[in-house]
């Protein structure tokens, strides 16, 4: 991988050294110290000539850097940081129907994230991906101008950073709708719609990625992760979420005054402050941002997630699966409670998914409980 050739290669490295190793100057007899195995030609990580590698940046790249983040994080443990949000690109191009003339469009857009919980600190929120530090989003009013899609909605995701005894940094949604447009496909890349951004040494993972259309009506439909050429019309509305970054620790550790301080900043809700954390947010009076912890009722909370959550994980996968379908559970219940993953639009269980994400949920979350 360090010596594929790719032009961004150096960025990943350089974000690892800055990272672990502030001090040591970048030079290529430090690259030349590095000898790594990517295995046989024909991977992801060893695509041979020709094989194409669109979406490297938004697919396998990241995950290798955040996998060697989290192996840095055992011999340095006091620079540890769990997962970071992937890159991830929308595209929507056609026939710009604004002017008298037939002209063509492409809307072009990728968003900030959440890194991961870290050490001794919560992760960054709404920041660049972790290979592209100083990275920023285009403008909206830019792309306004140039193309016929109106941005309807661009915030931080409350609920999206990994809950943790740090938490992970929280990520981004946005959306937006079509104007006057004509023969115009939607496009998205990005690989985080199961291979959900994760936590470690007890924490929990982040949100998922994908994009919806014409959410909240009759002609709802999700899109996935990745997917090309899907028509879309004028009047059409989407939007998506970009994942914040995984816990770090057990989130059952994290105080309960930073919780509350959480959810006046409208990181947390107050339901998820309960479920995610174990602390119980009475609401006073919002508009003066009064919230008290309810200190009975958390202790109470905490000692029964703490005694039931190691079984939640042993849920038959299809039980949880009809719980989603029936409105009983939301996608959050179902990643970070019962470490099960779905088609998040039609409830329909991932099997091989579901037991490739439960080992991981297992080796970084729930074997580091107490």
């Amino acid at each position: 991988f360090l010596n594929s050739g790719y032009g961004t290669t150096h960025s990943a490295i350089y974000a690892g050294t800055k990272t672990f190793f502030p001090d040591v100057p970048l030079n290529s007899g430090f690259y030349r110290a590095v000898t790594a195995n990517i295995g046989e030609e024909g991977s992801v990580v060893n695509a041979g000539w020709p094989h194409a590698v669109t979406g490297f940046c938004s697919g396998p790249y990241e995950k290798i850097m955040n996998g060697i983040f989290e192996l840095w994080s055992g011999i340095m443990p006091e620079r540890a940081m769990a997962c970071a949000f992937n890159l991830e690109y929308l595209l929507i191009g056609g026939n710009d129907g604004r002017t008298d003339t037939t002209s063509y469009f492409m809307w072009y857009d990728w968003m900030a994230g959440g890194w991961g919980g870290r050490h001794s600190k919560d992760g960054s929120s709404a920041t660049s991906p972790v290979f592209g530090a100083g990275l920023a989003v285009q403008p909206v009013e830019g792309q306004e101008r140039l193309n016929p899609v109106l941005t309807m909605c661009h915030e931080i995701s409350m609920d999206s950073g990994g809950p943790g005894r740090f938490r992970g940094g929280c990520g981004v949604q946005k959306g937006g709708v079509l104007t006057q447009v004509d023969k115009t496909v939607m496009s998205y890349c990005c690989d985080r719609g199961r291979s959900v951004t994760w936590g470690i040494n007890g924490g929990l993972p982040s949100v998922p990625h994908g994009v919806w259309v014409n959410k909240g009506t009759p002609q709802e439909k999700y899109l996935g992760a990745t997917f090309s050429n899907v028509p879309i019309y004028s009047g059409d509305t989407f939007t998506r979420p970009s994942a914040g970054g995984g816990g770090f620790g057990d989130p059952l550790e994290r105080l309960p005054e930073e919780v509350l301080e959480d959810v006046i900043d409208g990181y947390v809700s107050v339901a998820r402050a309960a479920l995610d954390y174990g602390v119980v947010i009475q609401v006073h009076d919002p508009d003066i941002d009064d919230y008290r912890i309810d200190d009975d009722a958390t202790r109470q909370t905490r000692d029964s997630i703490r005694r039931e959550r190691r079984q939640w994980l042993k849920t038959p996968p299809e039980q949880v699966a009809q719980q989603y379908r029936d409105g009983e559970l939301d996608v959050l219940d179902v990643i970070r409670r019962y470490g099960v993953v779905l088609d998040w639009g039609t409830g329909e269980l991932l099997e091989k998914s579901t037991g490739q994400y439960r080992k991981s949920l297992r080796q970084r979350s729930s074997d580091h409980w107490g």
